[in-house]
């Protein structure tokens, strides 16, 4: 099927004038220092600015046609679609002294990633301490850092970042919730809705042990509803089994119009970029003598987050009503499908490892056909037509090869040969990593200790890169990532990891099978709940590895070019925790070598200890700098992470 929703589009935007982004009302609730007021370089103090904004959509105009119910929802008097979101912002107090970009992170499940990620800062809600600031990064190079609500019905707690829609009322359907436990001691779970009745007969309660296994069904007299929003085994107290899945199907009515979530983000980042005042006049807060301070605005998101920004682009969402570009640059993070979101009865808090909708056709930035539907479309397809593209740098670590199918962002669907990303698209793999840099399973589930690779080094300098290539048009270093081309992208038989004491391969990396929503699927309609998993897949690869089973491909940082142990960017269940041998989650494994020749031979290890690889830890020491250095040559690190770098090589015990 051909892409005909952006010729659409252009040729109803060719009758439109150039409309305001519409946001009505900006609600400033808190203006206080940020780290103390500490000055950060030439950018000076910081301050935070907290507060709610109000927007409306016009459920008409072409560019929010494509939200999913959005004519089914309560109008205004002016017969436009209300909706209301939280904001943060940390800017120079001095707008003046600022680089003049704004920097959009993407909050994830309600929470702010990005100092935690750039400023290796602790991941706070409510950053307000110079100890929150972390290393300073965003703040020493003058960035102003934005976010806002994007995902409705999140608790008020936490200071959570939330968004506020309405309902799409009159609708029901079938809706289904998917939950594992990875901890003893669970007796409910909670529910994504509220269902539409409680009568357990027309609800379904199934047990399996994955994805890819036939159900079991458990009786409606061994389960009930707590309170409309959860579940419990009978008789109460009965714990859920530890590794398996259980899935709920159950009617539920007058979905959340989910999908505003994308205008909202795009009409908030619009507004600060190019509006000096709200529709009621108070003025914006990045407003600078009665005008917009902003030059640029770049966007990172993480994980789910990244996914958002993935989708977004996709749906035609980086423009404004008025035609103008949203961001200009973004980095995908750890993110290798889309989300779940504009839907009825979206779920954007799902994973994307499941029967959800996250992880379907189209998978690359450029425009494919997919051999399994006939289906044309790319990430990029729509903002193409439109020349409202950002550019793009695409950061993965490992585990996104093993979980999530990143092989398809640059490859054919078929997983048979390499692609080209368009020349506005940088794609990197950080050789050897896990998801995230702390571990995400509880003690005991994984069966090797977590990777501690920390990959946050490639993104400082990937922020860099990005806002010098929006900034000035200076282009990025060259895409990083394995190939099918050289070898180092491969099927699970070709992987080559070493025989290793204690290390269970996993079976392979998580299929991608064609997923049967129904009919009505391409209208955000799922009528085939759960979907049907059909027998043909796409093709899925991984990254190969080198002797020691570290990645051959992507950027290798020191701990993977100059290694002290094998990292891993997967890792397998242990049978206590169920489902032994299949991958478990987020977490990869790091495994140091022997010290000694001897201690390797008495173990039968054929990783080379670390006296046959290094004389002395001088050397060692020599070899990682000579390593990072070759990266900063390169423009993969900056020169302050260098040091960093090398300094945690020399504290490391030998």
């Amino acid at each position: 099927m051909v892409l005909r929703v952006p010729i659409i589009a252009i040729l109803l935007l060719l009758s439109t004038a150039t409309t305001e982004a519409r946001v009505t009302r900006i609600e400033v609730t808190r203006r206080e220092p940020f780290a103390g007021a500490q000055a950060f370089g030439s950018a000076g103090p910081y301050e935070k600015i907290v507060g709610r904004f109000i927007g409306e959509l016009d459920p008409a105009h072409p560019l929010n046609s494509g939200i999913i119910d959005l004519g089914r929802a309560p109008r205004n008097g002016r017969g436009a679609v209300e909706y209301a979101a939280d904001f943060y912002i940390l800017k120079p107090v001095d707008l003046a002294k600022g680089n003049g970009a704004l920097f959009y992170d993407v909050n994830n499940r309600g929470n702010k990633v990005i100092l935690e990620q750039l400023n290796s800062g602790p991941r706070e809600n409510d950053p307000t301490t110079p100890d929150h600031a972390g290393n300073g990064f965003l703040m020493r190079h003058g960035f102003t850092v934005v976010w806002s609500g994007w995902i409705p019905g999140l608790p008020e707690t936490k200071s959570n970042l939330r968004l506020d829609v309405p309902s799409a009322t009159g609708i029901e359907g079938t809706v289904w919730d998917e939950f594992m436990f990875n901890a003893k001691g669970q007796t409910e779970a909670r529910l994504t809705f509220r269902p539409a009745s409680t009568d357990r007969t027309k609800a379904t309660l199934n047990v399996r042990d994955s994805p890819d296994t036939a159900p079991t069904v458990i009786s409606p007299g061994q389960w009930e509803f707590v309170e409309n929003r959860a579940i419990r085994l009978l008789p109460p107290g009965t714990q859920f089994r530890v590794g398996l899945l259980y899935q709920l199907v159950y009617p539920a009515s007058n979905p959340p119009v989910a999908g505003i979530a994308f205008a909202a983000t795009r009409d908030f980042v619009a507004f600060l970029r190019r509006e000096a005042s709200d529709g009621a006049g108070a003025p914006s807060p990045l407003a600078v003598a009665g005008a917009p301070s902003i030059r640029r605005a770049l966007a990172h998101g993480t994980s789910q987050s990244g996914r958002y920004l993935r989708d977004f682009v996709h749906r035609g969402f980086n423009e404004d009503e008025a035609g103008r570009i949203v961001f200009d640059g973004v980095n995908p993070h750890v993110a290798a499908a889309r989300i779940f979101l504009n839907h009825r009865f979206a779920q954007p808090n799902q994973g994307s490892r499941g029967a959800y909708p996250d992880p379907t056709f189209p998978f690359a930035y450029e425009t494919q056909t997919d051999p399994l539907t006939g289906r044309t479309d790319g990430i990029l397809a729509r903002c193409t037509l439109r020349r409202t593209c950002p550019k793009i740098i695409d950061t993965a670590s490992s585990n996104e090869y093993w979980g999530s199918g990143q092989s398809l962002v640059t490859t054919d669907a078929t997983g048979r040969r390499d692609t080209t990303p368009p020349d506005t698209v940088r794609i990197h793999l950080v050789a050897s990593t896990q998801h995230v840099a702390s571990q995400t399973m509880p003690k005991g589930v994984c069966g090797l200790p977590h990777n501690t690779v920390d990959l946050r080094p490639v993104l400082r300098s990937v922020a860099l890169a990005l806002d010098r290539w929006v900034a000035d048009g200076a282009a990025p270093p060259p895409s990083r990532h394995p190939r099918i081309a050289d070898g180092t992208l491969v099927p699970m038989e070709a992987l080559g990891f070493p025989r290793v004491p204690g290390v269970v391969l996993p079976l392979g990396p998580t299929r991608k099978p064609r997923l049967d929503y129904g009919p009505d699927f391409e209208k955000g309609i799922l009528t085939r709940v759960p979907p049907q998993i059909l027998p043909e897949a796409y093709g899925v690869l991984v990254p190969k590895v080198d002797a020691d089973g570290n990645e051959a491909g992507g950027i290798r940082l020191p701990d993977i070019a100059v290694p002290t142990g094998t990292a891993t960017g997967w890792a397998v269940r242990t049978p206590e925790a169920g489902r032994a041998g299949m991958l478990c989650g987020l977490d990869g494994f790091f495994l140091p070598f022997a010290r000694t020749k001897g201690e390797r031979e008495a173990n039968g290890d054929p990783r080379l200890s670390l006296e046959e690889r290094y004389r002395e830890k001088s050397e060692y020491l020599t070899r990682v700098r000579q390593a990072a250095v070759s990266l900063e040559r390169d423009g993969y690190l900056l020169a302050e992470d260098v040091q960093r770098i090398v300094e945690r090589a020399s504290a490391m015990a030998w």
